[in-house]
């Protein structure tokens, strides 16, 4: 429960590790997880977080992490684009969503939570429909 704590050691422990890291990828991960909480809506956010550099952040950190749900999860929330904290630059493009799509699919495939599970697969339907539509 105590998010902007959590945002802060996450965020130095992103620092600690050196960049491209499993550390480091899991660290920037679960910052932006935090960062995405209602909780977190004051905390001061760090440079990259706009469109273009979670767009960058969040390939790097799923290239470093490739087999961690936390660093696909990310990469699915930045190439969906929508309903998060951030403002998104734009729709997204059809190859973006089929992405997200395919990334929201493994991550449901990892997850042992029921509810979660189900939201990831509400999720990769939505950006699967969306791109369908274009």
């Amino acid at each position: 429960g105590h998010y902007v704590e959590a945002v802060e050691r996450l965020l130095e422990a992103k620092e600690r590790f050196p960049v491209d890291s499993k550390g480091w990828a899991l660290a920037t991960a679960g910052a932006f997880q935090m960062l995405t909480q209602m909780q977190c809506r004051q905390v001061a956010k760090p440079d990259w977080w706009n469109d273009d550099g979670l767009k960058v952040l969040s390939a790097r950190v799923a290239r470093a992490a490739p087999n961690e749900l936390a660093p696909k999860q990310m990469r699915a929330m930045v190439l969906h684009g929508s309903r998060f904290t951030w403002k998104a630059v734009g729709p997204r493009s059809g190859a973006e969503l089929k992405q997200a799509a395919a990334l929201y699919e493994r991550v449901a495939a990892m997850c042992n939570a029921p509810v979660q599970k189900a939201e990831f697969a509400r999720d990769a339907d939505l950006c699967r429909r969306r791109a369908d539509a274009m």
